[in-house]
C-alpha cells in the first residue's frame, strides 16, 4: 500500500455462509464520499480496495458467522500518468446504517436458498448444536454506542479501527487478526473430569474466560467450523482484486530473495568436467550421484586402476553381460530339470 493510504478495519456480523454484496457496497460508498469531499465530477476514475476474510467461530468455538473487511480509507484517483491517493472523510452513522441496509436486503432476497442446501444430516445436527451458546450481549437503550460504531437490522457494524498505511507493523497485526485460527494450541485443555476447558484470548462481556465442554461438544463445534467445499475465505475486491488493472501499482512488488548458496559436501568427490556438464539441468538424478551423495562412492572410477570409467552400453541380458565383461564372468548355467525359473 501506498504511504498516504489508510486502512479501516471492520466486523459484520452475517448469519449466512453465502457471500454477500457487502465489500463492493464498501467500496462503492467510499467512492462516493471521496467524489463529495474533493468536489470531483464523476467516480468512474476512482478505485477502492477491500479485502474480506470470512470468520465462522465464536471464542467459545460456536458457529458465528461474520466478515473481517480492511478496506482502504478513500479512493485512487487514475489521471494520466499518476495514481494520487484521496482519502475519504470518517464514516458517518448513516452511512454506516445504510451499509447495514444493503446486507439485510441481500440476505433477505437470498434468505429462500437457505433450505435448498443439500446438507449431510449429520452434519446438520453438528450446526445446530454449535449454534447453541451465549452470543453477543445487546447495547442497552440509553448507553450511547461507541464512535463508528452501529447496530441496525439486527447486525453490528465496527469501523473504529483505523492504521495508517505507513505503519507496516501495525499493519500486519490488524492483518494477522484478521486471519487468525480458531483457536491456538495451548488455549486447549484436557480436564480431569474427561471435559474440554477453552481459554477466551480476553474475557467476554460477561466475565467469563473459559468455556467447558464435553469431548462431543468439543468435536462437533470442529466440525460445524470447516467451511463448505470450494468456499473462499479470502476474497479481495476493487484494486486488490488480482485482475484488476492498478493492482501492480498499488501493491508494491515483493524483494526477490537472493540465490541460495550451495555449499560443496566434503565427502563428495569432485565430477569431471563432462559429467558435470551433463548433469546441470537433469530432469531426473542419475544412480552414480546418488550413490555419490548418500555414501561418497563414485563408480565411475576404476577400483584397479583409478581410471574413468565411461558408459559402453546398456544391456540386461545375462549372455551379453558375460560376452563384454571378456570372461570376467561365466554365463549363468541353466536351471536344472524340474526347476521352476523366478525370472525369465
Amino acid at each position: 500500500m501506498p504511504k498516504s493510504e489508510r486502512s479501516s478495519a471492520s466486523e459484520t456480523p452475517v448469519r449466512t455462509p453465502s457471500g454477500t454484496d457487502v465489500p463492493k457496497d464498501c467500496s462503492s460508498e467510499g467512492r462516493r464520499a471521496v467524489k463529495r469531499e474533493h468536489g470531483l465530477a464523476s467516480v468512474a476514475e476512482l478505485h477502492g480496495g477491500v479485502v474480506t476474510v470470512v470468520q465462522r467461530f465464536r471464542s467459545d468455538l460456536g458457529l458465528y458467522v461474520h466478515l473481517h473487511l480492511l478496506v482502504t480509507d478513500g479512493a485512487f484517483e487514475e489521471c494520466t500518468g499518476e495514481l494520487p491517493f484521496r482519502a475519504a472523510p470518517p464514516p458517518t452513522p448513516e452511512r454506516m446504517t445504510a451499509i447495514l441496509g444493503r446486507v439485510h436486503e441481500v440476505l433477505a432476497a437470498a434468505g429462500h436458498d437457505a433450505d435448498d442446501l443439500d446438507l449431510d444430516p449429520a452434519l446438520a445436527a453438528c450446526v445446530q448444536h454449535s449454534l447453541r451458546g451465549p452470543h453477543l450481549a445487546a447495547v442497552a437503550p440509553d448507553t450511547e454506542p461507541p464512535p463508528h460504531t452501529v447496530s441496525a437490522y439486527d447486525m453490528h457494524l465496527h469501523a473504529a479501527t483505523t492504521v495508517d498505511g505507513r505503519d507496516r507493523r501495525r499493519l500486519e497485526r490488524v492483518c494477522r487478526y484478521l486471519l487468525r485460527p480458531p483457536f491456538a494450541h495451548d488455549a486447549i485443555e484436557a480436564l480431569a473430569d474427561g471435559r474440554v476447558r477453552v481459554h477466551f484470548k480476553a474475557p467476554s462481556r460477561r466475565g467469563a474466560a473459559f468455556a467447558d465442554m464435553s469431548v462431543d461438544t468439543f468435536l462437533s463445534r470442529l466440525c460445524a467450523l470447516v467451511p463448505p467445499p470450494r468456499f473462499h475465505m479470502t476474497r479481495y475486491y476493487g484494486v486488490f482484486a488480482s485482475r484488476h488493472r492498478l493492482r501492480a501499482r498499488v501493491i508494491p512488488s515483493s524483494p526477490q530473495p537472493p540465490a541460495p548458496i550451495q555449499l560443496s559436501l566434503c565427502l563428495v568427490p569432485a565430477l569431471p568436467d563432462e559429467l558435470r556438464e551433463a548433469t546441470m539441468t537433469p530432469r531426473r538424478i542419475g544412480w552414480a550421484s546418488l550413490l555419490a551423495r548418500v555414501f561418497a562412492v563414485d563408480v565411475t572410477v576404476c577400483s584397479k586402476c583409478g581410471g574413468r570409467m565411461k558408459i559402453v552400453e546398456v544391456v540386461t541380458d545375462p549372455a551379453a553381460i558375460a560376452k563384454l565383461l571378456h570372461g570376467a564372468r561365466a554365463p549363468p548355467r541353466a536351471c536344472p530339470p524340474g526347476q521352476l525359473r523366478m525370472f525369465a
